[in-house]
């Protein structure tokens, strides 16, 4: 991972940047290393597969009365925050990792990295699709899918 990919991460981790500033810093570095490097162009009838850059995970959640959750996070940026998840955890004091261990999550043992890349190579669509009725709220459909 490049020098200012990582610097990017860490403002976002620091709170210099939002997520969304992130993601267009990094799409924009990814555009520029693209325009280094010649695409090959398509044949008449030839689909355009979308890369991994085209790709986004999406959670919607959706009111009756309101949206109240709309997040699209490319998987490019997932895959550069997995290895930062994967780093943090070693700074996970090790009294609250026994913790976590008693209730039967073993943070050394959590693949992120591998996750986030099961799940853009092999999911297409819809993860999770719930409705759920609430009293004050009325319905609410939840929704996680990638495209």
């Amino acid at each position: 991972m490049s020098n200012e990919k990582m610097k990017i991460l860490e403002m976002i981790q620091e709170g210099k940047l939002t997520a969304s500033e992130g993601m267009d810093l990094l799409k924009a570095i990814e555009e520029n290393s693209e325009e280094a490097m010649p695409s090959p162009s398509l044949t008449e009838g030839e689909k355009h597969t979308p890369s991994a850059m085209d790709r986004f995970l999406r959670v919607r959640v959706i009111g009756e009365k309101t949206l109240k959750v709309n997040v699209n996070v490319p998987f490019s940026l997932l895959r550069s925050a997995s290895k930062l998840v994967v780093y943090a955890m070693s700074f996970v004091p090790a009294d609250k990792r026994a913790e976590f261990e008693q209730k039967g999550l073993d943070l050394q043992a959590l693949d992120v990295e591998g996750l986030v890349r099961l799940v853009e190579e092999s999911v297409d669509g819809k993860i999770v699709d719930v409705e759920v009725a609430d009293p004050q709220e009325g319905k609410i459909k939840v929704e996680v899918y990638v495209d």
